[in-house]
């Protein structure tokens, strides 16, 4: 069963002739009625259900009402030859199934593995699609770029391939800040390998297999994002770009952020999550998916490898804890996505990030991971796998998290919460760290900084925004002499600073 769910929109671009070539074939057919306010993912559900109760002309015609309210996204067009094969409209299948492919739709193993394309997997269009797929993602790969060029567009773009991780990445950051988020990319990828997913690692790697989409990464200016922002979210973000990180829009292979910190790696882990899944057919509990993604959202490098850090988000589920309002983790384990991402979600992906950290505390991670893969038909909330990977009862494995909650270290959250500072005035910069918005001429002597510079290290720590750069400091006090890096413009550099009292 194909369940493929429609989030964003796709531009409609012209793919190799193999695929393209032909008309869609005229079917008769008499849409549902529906209310005239029913939403895509509203239809996408009944299409689901049709399919599901094995009702294949039913479904085909839902998913023709979904192409006709998103023609341009290939999740419509890729049930309907689901449920056209299933009929035996094999002609309407293939027609159907180029649509999809040449809309974006890239997944090699989804296409070999869905039962409901069994006839169609017989036809000699099948066939020849197989062997032309290096060269249509390859294609796909092109056009991908070329769009995510034209979104960053910028005088100073940079561009990076990662042939081993399958991305292109292009930057409006200047070369030095973008080799370092580079950096940072290959430090997630390796700690995902080590510590999370040991079967990606023994199939296809990071990158996925030979056959994999390549995805796009793209780090524009504020122009550009907000650009991006409005033609993925509408209108209904205008007003509140600021406030949007960023995101990873899995059927079209891309990430756009706003930052080089922790939306940036946020959303990385979820390309890595992705491919994952792919791999296995299958899509995680919405806690488990932004658990991951959230646990490498501020970390220390140690010995050249990934460490994982309380932060804010931790703060957060102590606060919870000590006024008694923390939910079991069967609450959250339990929640469906429109109730984790809509409800409290601030909360949800804060106490998703403590209890992945808390197994990672003792060496569980990778295996309760594992477990979690091996058991998913049986239980996709992974409450069983939890409970097979510490051989504990849910009330014993709740009272242990509480226990390892309460005595977590709480960081400095505000500038409040410091004893030592540089001295100066910040705010958030433009993604890659914060802005010198005042200092005295005492300031200006003591740490060598100027008005407008950008902090993006202290003592070789990336601080990216205020969050993390008052995290960093936290650990530090007056009369303390850091290592602050700084750019200006697209000159980097680095002074030795002595803090002085808050």
């Amino acid at each position: 069963m194909t369940e493929w769910r429609s989030m964003h929109k796709i531009v409609l671009i012209s793919m190799l002739a193999i695929l393209t070539l032909g008309s869609s074939q005229s079917v008769g057919w008499a849409p549902d009625p529906r209310p005239s306010n029913e939403s895509a993912s509203q239809i996408e559900s009944r299409g689901v259900q049709a399919m599901r109760a094995k009702q294949w002309e039913k479904a085909a015609d839902i998913w023709r009402l979904l192409i006709d309210q998103r023609p341009k996204s290939f999740v419509g067009h890729y049930n309907l030859a689901a449920a056209q094969s299933q009929l035996g409209e094999l002609k309407d299948a293939e027609q159907s199934l180029k649509r999809a492919v040449a809309l974006g739709f890239t997944d090699r193993r989804q296409l070999l593995r869905d039962p409901d394309l069994d006839r169609l997997r017989d036809t000699d269009y099948f066939t020849k699609l197989m062997t032309q797929w290096d060269a249509m993602i390859q294609t796909r790969r092109n056009i991908d770029l070329a769009r995510m060029n034209e979104l960053v567009k910028y005088k100073r773009m940079e561009h990076r391939t990662l042939d081993d991780f399958r991305l292109e990445i292009v930057s409006a950051h200047d070369p030095v800040s973008t080799d370092q988020a580079v950096e940072e990319l290959e430090l997630i990828t390796d700690w995902i390998l080590r510590e999370v997913m040991l079967g990606l690692e023994a199939t296809d790697g990071a990158g996925g297999s030979e056959d994999s989409a390549w995805v796009m990464v793209g780090l524009p200016e504020r122009r550009g994002f907000a650009k991006w922002a409005l033609e993925t979210f509408g209108p209904s973000v205008r007003g509140s770009i600021s406030s949007v990180g960023g995101a990873y829009e899995h059927q079209q292979r891309r990430l756009v952020a706003q930052d080089l910190g922790a939306t940036l790696r946020h959303e990385y882990v979820h390309v890595l999550h992705w491919r994952d899944m792919s791999r296995m057919g299958q899509e995680h509990a919405p806690w488990i998916q932004e658990g991951l993604a959230s646990v490498v959202e501020d970390f220390d490098v140690v010995g050249g490898r990934l460490v994982p850090v309380p932060s804010w988000r931790t703060n957060m589920v102590k606060r919870l804890h000590r006024v008694r309002k923390l939910p079991a983790i069967e609450t959250i384990a339990q929640m469906d996505l429109p109730t984790f991402t809509n409800r409290r979600p601030l909360a949800r992906y804060a106490q998703s990030r403590t209890i992945l950290m808390w197994l990672l505390e003792q060496r569980k991670l990778a295996e309760f991971y594992l477990e979690y893969c091996k058991s998913f038909s049986k239980d996709p909330t992974g409450l069983f796998a939890l409970q097979q990977t510490l051989g504990l009862e849910m009330d014993e494995i709740n009272k242990r998290y509480r226990a390892w909650v309460a005595d977590l270290e709480e960081v400095a959250e505000t500038g409040s919460d410091l004893d030592a500072t540089l001295g100066i005035s910040v705010e958030n910069g433009t993604g890659d760290g914060v802005v010198i918005t005042e200092l005295t001429p005492e300031a200006r002597r003591r740490s060598g900084l100027r008005l407008g510079s950008i902090i993006t290290g202290v003592n070789k720590r990336a601080t990216r925004d205020l969050h993390e750069l008052i995290r960093v400091l936290g650990d530090y006090e007056a009369g303390d002499t850091v290592q602050v890096r700084w750019r200006r413009g697209t000159i980097h550099g680095e002074n030795s600073v002595e803090l002085v009292a808050r």
